[in-house]
């Protein structure tokens, strides 16, 4: 009996480490969540805009939908979260212009790709890999930082120091060369 208590618990911590599965959390704005709609099956769903990567497309964004209680809003009140399996993938529906009816109004066809969390995630998030690469062009590169040896701050007190002395000795053999020209014209008028 006691090998049987042993085998039960055994396969319970095996199956408790078969459920376990890592999440990524999609974090984007306010605006890019829609409504909440009801589905088919009775369940409340919400309706996540994917923003187009290229500012000039004008083309309607790619979207996709969660369970309206799997979005949250973060602690600042100003943004959106949202975990997904990262194993896992998800529908993203994206409506392409086909052409033109005789009214002259466009023709969408909705296009629905099944795309991976993790990639979901670099869709959605993208406006932070641009921000960092702007970041990283104001940058002073660390190779040029590593090459320079940190100075102390007595260092840096005594080079401000002599900076301080060359500028008033510039300044004090300003003042002479000024007053000898004075001195000279003065002299000559007289």
């Amino acid at each position: 009996m006691a090998k049987d208590m042993e085998n039960v618990t055994n396969d319970a911590a095996d199956q408790s480490e078969k459920k376990e599965f890592k999440e990524i959390t999609l974090k984007f704005g306010k605006g890019l969540v829609g409504e909440t709609f009801q589905g088919k099956d009775g369940k409340d769903y919400k309706q996540i805009s994917i923003p187009n990567q290229d500012q000039n497309d004008k083309s309607p964004w790619a979207s996709f939908v969660v369970r309206a209680n799997a979005v949250h809003e973060d602690q600042f009140g100003k943004g959106m979260w949202v975990k997904l399996p990262s194993e896992g993938s998800t529908t993203v529906r994206k409506d392409n212009v086909v052409g033109q009816d005789e009214a002259g109004k466009n023709i969408y066809e909705t296009t629905k790709t099944k795309i991976p969390n993790r990639e979901l995630k670099s869709m959605v998030e993208f406006y932070k890999n641009n921000d960092r690469s702007q970041e990283k062009g104001n940058e002073v590169p660390k190779d040029a930082l590593e090459d320079k040896p940190k100075s102390s701050l007595k260092d840096k007190v005594q080079k401000n120091k002599e900076k301080v002395a060359e500028n008033k000795k510039a300044k004090a053999a300003e003042k002479t060369q000024e007053k000898s020209p004075k001195s000279k014209a003065k002299g000559n008028e007289r």
